[in-house]
């Protein structure tokens, strides 16, 4: 029976001290955002907790994997550029990425930041959503990613990337693929605040409702958990992870990854979910999996 494996992590906040940049490169939203990482955000993203978690990742060797965003803590360019050698340094090349709100805090130019990104993601702001086939798994990339007023972290799809959505998931249904949406912001209303929601999750679960998916991924919420949206035929799980630098206590907190397995069955696909927690000299802990069947169009 083939087999692909996924591996899903989210909200690394790689540690920026010490990178050199114009001081000028602060009067902006990036202000409260730096003021948070000093006196606050330093000391829950640590850069030793996330060495052991991708250690753990690249042990297990999974054949793609799904980063849900916030790879940075301000957005700047040369945060950016550093982000894009650590992926291609510590991650396997078949990776996906879709930026998070800290990627995109402020309007700066694509090519000096995110543009950088794009061996592993859409070339332009424009070509989202993307398309990775990994065998018969399709990771399916949204950037829910845009700036924001002072204080906010919500989201937005749009209009046009969310009928984007909505034909590239039937295309890959019809295609027999096993369809793995990746986004930053949770789709599903109540598991952030206001401040922090995908503002169009409605035009998100529309997409979802007409034209199906195996499995949405999302990070922004620093907690692990399960949730689901409505489908054409059947309920899509949508699966949380945790930051993956975050020291915290609490399985929902820890910091943690996501190890999936997707095999071909005679009806459709099994899928085989495995949350693993890390955290500085301790085991890596695996917790019960959760297992689901999902079904081809007919």
């Amino acid at each position: 029976m083939n087999e692909t494996t996924l591996a899903h992590l989210s909200d690394l906040h790689l540690a920026h001290d010490g990178l050199r940049f114009p001081a000028w490169a602060l009067l902006n939203k990036r202000m409260t955002s730096q003021f948070s990482w000093r006196h606050r955000r330093r000391f829950l993203h640590v850069d030793t907790v996330l060495d052991a978690l991708v250690t753990d990742l690249r042990a297990m060797a999974p054949d793609a994997v799904a980063l849900t965003g916030d790879l940075t803590n301000l957005g700047l360019p040369v945060e950016c550029r550093r982000a894009a050698a650590w992926v291609a340094a510590r991650l396997p090349r078949q990776t996906a990425i879709v930026p998070g709100n800290h990627d995109m805090l402020v309007r700066a130019p694509w090519d000096a930041t995110l543009g950088g990104w794009k061996p592993w993601m859409a070339a332009r702001p424009d070509d989202f959503p993307f398309v990775r086939r990994f065998g018969p798994v399709a990771l399916i990339g949204v950037n829910s990613a845009c700036p924001t007023p002072w204080f906010s972290a919500a989201g937005r799809l749009g209009a046009t990337q969310a009928a984007r959505l909505t034909d590239i998931l039937h295309e890959t249904g019809r295609e027999g693929a096993f369809r793995v949406v990746m986004i930053h912001h949770p789709p599903v209303p109540g598991i952030v605040t206001r401040r922090k929601a995908l503002q169009d999750a409605g035009l998100f679960a529309a997409a979802i409702a007409r034209s199906g998916a195996e499995l949405i991924l999302h990070g922004h919420s620093h907690r692990s958990g399960l949730s689901s949206l409505p489908g054409p035929t059947a309920t899509v799980p949508v699966l949380g992870i945790a930051s993956a630098s975050m020291l915290a206590p609490g399985q929902e907190r820890t910091a943690a990854w996501h190890h999936i397995r997707v095999a071909g069955t005679e009806r459709g696909y099994s899928a085989e979910i495995r949350r693993r927690l890390t955290a500085p000299g301790q085991p890596v802990r695996e917790l019960p999996p959760w297992r689901f069947d999902a079904y081809r169009l007919p």
